[in-house]
C-alpha cells in the first residue's frame, strides 16, 4: 500500500466520477487516461457503479488505479473490492471500513475536516485523509492543518479545479480529488470528451512542477 501511496504522489490526482450514465464510462476513461490522469474513483451513488469498476479495471487496469468513492458501509466496501476497487474512498471516517480495506490490502482514504477526525482516521490505520470539503475553507486551511500535523498525508477534495490544484499542493496537501469541474456530464452528453481530455492534460501539467 505504501507503493501506491508513492506512485499517487507522483500523479497527484484523483478524478472523481459521479452519476455518469453507464454508456458513459469507458469513452470518459479513455478521455482521462489520454489526458494523463492515473487514478479515478466511481462514487457507490452512481447508477451501475460496481459494473463499471469492474469493467474499467479490465479495461484500464494497466493504465489507472480504479478505485470507490463514497463508501459509506462496510458491506458497500466489501461489495467495492469484489468488484475490482484499488483504493477506497469515505466522506467520513470508519474505522470498520479502514480495518476491512487493510485486510484487503486495498488503501482507504477516509474523509475528515476537523483536526480530531483527521488524527483519529490515521490512527485506525488510514493511509492518508481526504480533507473534505475544502471549498469551505480554502487553501489556506490545509496549510494550518499542516502546522500540527505535518506527518499526516492529505488530499484535498471539494470545489477542486485546475485554476486552484496547484494552491492546494502549495499549501502541503499530497495530491487533490477532483469531480465536477473535470468530469463534465453536460459535455458527455453532447460527446464532448475531446474537452474532457484537453482539460485533464492542462490540469496533469499545471500539477508536475509542484
Amino acid at each position: 500500500m505504501q507503493e501506491w501511496l508513492r506512485q499517487f504522489k507522483l500523479s497527484k490526482v484523483i478524478a472523481i466520477v459521479r452519476g455518469i450514465e453507464p454508456g458513459m464510462a469507458r469513452p470518459l476513461f479513455a478521455a482521462l487516461a489520454e489526458g494523463g490522469i492515473r487514478y479515478a474513483e466511481v462514487t457507490l451513488n452512481t447508477p451501475d457503479a460496481l459494473p463499471i469498476i469492474h469493467e474499467m479495471r479490465e479495461a484500464y487496469g494497466e493504465r489507472m488505479s480504479i478505485g470507490a468513492g463514497t463508501v459509506l458501509t462496510v458491506k458497500q466496501a466489501e461489495e467495492a473490492i469484489q468488484a475490482g476497487a484499488e483504493f477506497l474512498i469515505s466522506p467520513h471516517v470508519d474505522a470498520d471500513i479502514i480495518r476491512l480495506a487493510l485486510s484487503r490490502d486495498v488503501p482507504p482514504l477516509p474523509g475528515a475536516m476537523t483536526p480530531t477526525e483527521i488524527v483519529q482516521a490515521v490512527h485506525a490505520g488510514a493511509l492518508a485523509v481526504k480533507v473534505f470539503p475544502c471549498s469551505s475553507l480554502g487553501p489556506g486551511y490545509i496549510k494550518e492543518l499542516r502546522g500540527p500535523l505535518a506527518h499526516i498525508e492529505m488530499i484535498a477534495v471539494g470545489g477542486i479545479t485546475k485554476e486552484n490544484a496547484a494552491a492546494y499542493m502549495e499549501a502541503g496537501a499530497v495530491g487533490v480529488g477532483i469531480g465536477g469541474s473535470l468530469i463534465s456530464l453536460p459535455k458527455m452528453k453532447e460527446g464532448r470528451y475531446n474537452e474532457i481530455t484537453a482539460y485533464a492534460k492542462q490540469l496533469h501539467e499545471s500539477m508536475q512542477h509542484l
